[in-house]
């Protein structure tokens, strides 16, 4: 073949390569039109892709149907309005090192929520967090990582898949089909609560007088954790209890111990917090309760060790002062924000080696903002650390290092060996 005609045949078949790829990214760019203004009245309806950028503000009636919806921001709904989404695919995206919840649903009062044959689904790190008060209709809805929490609402939830679901603060709930990692419930300042033979991994029916107030009417539900957070004065009683997670928010002085395993028997309850070792006012008793880990929520001026502990998500803020020593901190969720200040001894941190394993932890991660400080010492690391505004985070002598350092604003992290200190490196 002549050279001619071959660089004839090559620049030709360029040209369409291009033609094609230039018109493949003006599908794709095209694909996504701009959601119009959701009006009281409004009711979009598909097929096609449609993208949102900032906060969607939803007041009065607005209906959405038969559509996949790009969500750059959060959905926050008007106090009396009602939203009405059915064969709706939602793909929800967070900011770059956004915190769960950022991209999520907020009611400014009693609304209406109906949920028809949809599906959710985090982008990314997404961690979509619905916080729903009035009317909550469900029936067929999937989701991936998200969570529903339910406060002052009557809800009718009907073949819901999702990561967390909260029933709280007089709450009334009729559901069936249930498919949970957690269901979870808020006590009361002063509740005293009784649980029993919950099951984990099948099915199960059953009526539950849950926290702060609320109830639940549950057929044929599944779940994997029972996660129970204590408030105020509050006192619990568990019993024959397969898989639960326990979640506290002392604001007291003190040392506590929160172990994992079977704990307690008949004869001889485990009690937490244990006797004459701090000041903290809430009541736990186990009995044959298989606690699999523990959230510590600390605040205000708490003054707190814990020790020998598992712990997953660890929450530090306001002008608390916690010591951790000899525990495991799954690092689900560490925050050290305020002016909070947080020391970790001869402990491991981070738990991205399980994160296959369990569907309980949606990530692993060190975050510290503010005015925090946090040192770690002789920790073994299984996640990163991420600094950002006037934190400060020092590293000493770590059995294993962090996997990454991320610094921003006027954070700094240092890492000390035996014989110098190092700034940290990006990675």
């Amino acid at each position: 073949m002549a050279p001619r005609l071959l660089r004839k045949i090559v620049f030709k078949c360029a040209r369409i390569v291009c033609m094609l790829a230039c018109t493949s990214t003006g599908v794709l760019a095209m694909a996504q039109k701009p959601l119009p203004s959701l009006h009281d009245g409004a009711a979009l309806s598909g097929p096609g892709e449609f993208r949102h950028d900032g906060e969607l503000f939803v007041q009065g009636k607005v209906t959405l149907s038969n559509l996949t919806l790009h969500l750059h921001g959060p959905i926050r709904v008007a106090a009396g309005a009602t939203l009405e989404i059915t064969n709706v695919h939602l793909l929800i995206y967070d900011p770059e090192g956004a915190s769960n919840g950022a991209s999520g649903l907020t009611c400014d009062g009693p609304a209406h929520v109906i949920i028809r044959n949809s599906t959710m689904a985090p982008v990314g790190t997404a961690h979509p967090m619905w916080l729903l008060n009035g009317a909550i209709d469900v029936d067929g809805f999937k989701t991936t990582n998200s969570e529903f929490h339910v406060n002052h609402a009557q809800g009718r939830l009907n073949n819901l898949k999702i990561f967390e679901l909260e029933i709280s603060h007089k709450s009334r709930v009729i559901a069936r089909g249930l498919d949970l990692v957690f269901l979870s419930t808020h006590t009361g300042d002063d509740d005293h609560l009784h649980f029993e033979d919950i099951p984990v991994g099948r099915p199960f029916t059953r009526t539950l007088q849950l926290g702060s107030g609320a109830h639940a009417q549950l057929k044929t539900t599944r779940l994997q954790f029972f996660l129970l957070y204590m408030h105020g004065r509050s006192s619990a009683d568990l019993a024959r209890m397969d898989r639960v997670q326990l979640a506290l928010s002392p604001d007291c002085n003190g040392t506590l111990r929160l172990p994992r395993g079977r704990l307690g028997t008949e004869e001889h309850p485990a009690v937490f917090p244990q006797p004459n070792a701090s000041t903290c006012p809430f009541r736990l008793t186990l009995k044959d309760v298989n606690v699999d880990t523990w959230d510590v929520y600390i605040g205000d001026n708490a003054d707190l060790a814990l020790e020998d502990s598992q712990i997953d998500e660890l929450v530090a803020t306001d002008h608390a002062r916690v010591i951790v020593r000899n525990s495991n901190v799954y690092a689900d969720w560490l925050s050290i924000g305020n002016d909070a200040s947080v020391r970790i001894e001869s402990s491991t941190v981070g738990a991205l080696r399980l994160a296959s394993q369990r569907p309980d932890l949606a990530t692993s991660q060190i975050r510290v903002a503010e005015h925090a400080n946090a040192v770690f010492s002789k920790v073994r690391f299984d996640c990163g650390i991420v600094a950002d505004e006037d934190a400060s985070v020092t590293v000493s002598h770590p059995i294993q290092p962090p996997l990454y350092v991320r610094e921003s604003g006027r954070a700094k992290i240092q890492i000390q060996s035996e014989s110098a200190t190092h700034p940290a490196v990006q990675p």
